[in-house]
């Protein structure tokens, strides 16, 4: 049933960990392929305060947390194959929604299911959408929600 897995990973060390934990048992039952996604966040420099025209943007900042976050999908990619699984990983920059950039990720993969965290944050998340709730909202596939 699920043949193809999406782990979609972000910064927070303990969410990450459990949302794979959760995608390991799930993987290893159905003996899935997994991909390990990770969508960098990009900001807005500071500077966009000081634009001389309104409207203007500045250049998007990478993340600087981006070796970190790079490491640890390797290391993740690693524990799935020692678990007998198919794994890769793959950080990308986002151009937008998260949401949007892996639910994209999902389909290129032909995911089945996708596992992703929720922060928790319930009230902002209801009223600004984050984006576990968005990947609930508009995924073509099953998606598994670990809190």
């Amino acid at each position: 049933m699920f043949e193809k897995i999406v782990v979609g990973v972000d910064g927070e060390p303990g969410r990450a960990g459990r949302v794979v934990a959760a995608a390991e048992v799930v993987a290893r039952a159905a003996n899935a392929e997994v991909l390990v996604a990770h969508v960098q966040e990009l900001e807005r420099s500071a500077a966009i305060a000081a634009t001389p025209r309104a409207g203007a943007l500045h250049p998007m900042v990478a993340d600087d947390r981006a070796p970190q976050t790079e490491a640890f999908v390797d290391l993740t990619v690693e524990r799935f194959r020692r678990a007998g699984l198919g794994a890769r990983g793959v950080v990308q920059p986002g151009e937008g929604s998260t949401a949007k950039e892996l639910l994209k990720i999902a389909e290129a993969f032909g995911a089945t299911l996708i596992v992703v965290g929720d922060r928790g944050q319930r009230v902002a998340d209801l009223l600004l959408g984050g984006v576990a709730q968005k990947v609930l909202r508009d995924a073509d596939c099953s998606v598994l929600l670990v809190r």
